[in-house]
């Protein structure tokens, strides 16, 4: 009866101490080896490679959450489509820069504003004789956008018709050439956004101006991951994103892309 005492008090003592090595084995916190996936998609100034280097606010903006919260994560460059995909059908996936609208509400968790695009008609700067103070009036110009852009669809529903006051080009660069050669005189567009598609295009960006801004057009771009991620990581984000504002952090980010 001792030596089967004894033999069950050894076993107790080796479970102990294999219960407390094995203590040391899980994380302090589930996210610590734990991989988010930040994606961007390709769109200057707010994240584009060139030469080989990656740049641009949201993708500096991702860099300052990961070091200001310890992730272990990675920041890629994917196309829009593959990047929404991924952040529906996995955990952990954050896209940087998303249209918040009705229809996306329920399908992502948000985590905060990162910028917000407002649109304007956009004219040469030598053009003084155009004057546009409020939308009506820009009916009298040739006003041009990319067709198929979501700013071709408001301009037609708001009383501008195609090849009159109209022009619809195939392309950014083929729309921004087109404004340079005036052959129209006004482009519906986003100013900052604009000015690296013009310098894309070879052309000199310090040449536009905002004439008007179109309120209805301007765009909350916020931070979001989908729903299979959990709601601990989400706020953990969340919290991030916000104490890099209260910093001052972001605002830094903001005005060195002349985002602000």
């Amino acid at each position: 009866m001792i030596q089967n005492n004894l033999r069950l008090l050894s076993l107790i003592r080796a479970l102990l101490v294999l219960g407390v090595s094995c203590l040391w084995l899980v994380p302090a916190s589930a996210h610590e080896n734990t991989v988010i996936r930040f994606y961007g998609e390709p769109a200057a100034p707010f994240y584009w490679e060139e030469d080989g280097v990656e740049q641009g606010a949201v993708f500096e903006l991702a860099q300052a959450l990961i070091k200001h919260l310890n992730l272990h994560a990675t920041v890629e460059l994917l196309p829009w489509a593959r990047a929404y995909y991924e952040a529906e059908q996995h955990p952990n996936v954050v896209l940087l820069s998303v249209l918040k609208t009705p229809a996306r509400e329920n399908e992502l968790q948000w985590l905060g504003v990162v910028h917000v695009a407002k649109a304007s008609f956009i004219r040469l700067r030598e053009r003084g004789d155009i004057h546009v103070s409020q939308f009506d009036d820009a009916k009298k110009y040739r006003v041009g956008t990319v067709r198929g852009y979501g700013s071709a669809g408001y301009l037609q529903r708001h009383g501008f018709e195609e090849n009159q006051n109209l022009i619809l080009a195939k392309s950014p660069s083929e729309l921004w050439a087109l404004l340079y050669k005036q052959r129209i005189d006004l482009v519906l567009s986003n100013l900052v956004s604009g000015k690296y598609e013009v310098d894309s295009a070879e052309l000199d960006a310090s040449r536009i101006v905002s004439e008007a801004e179109v309120t209805p057009l301007n765009l909350e771009l916020q931070m979001a991951t989908g729903l299979q991620t959990s709601a601990e990581l989400t706020e953990k984000l969340r919290a991030g994103l916000a104490s890099l504002k209260a910093s001052g952090e972001y605002l830094q980010i903001m005005k060195k892309w002349d985002l602000l």
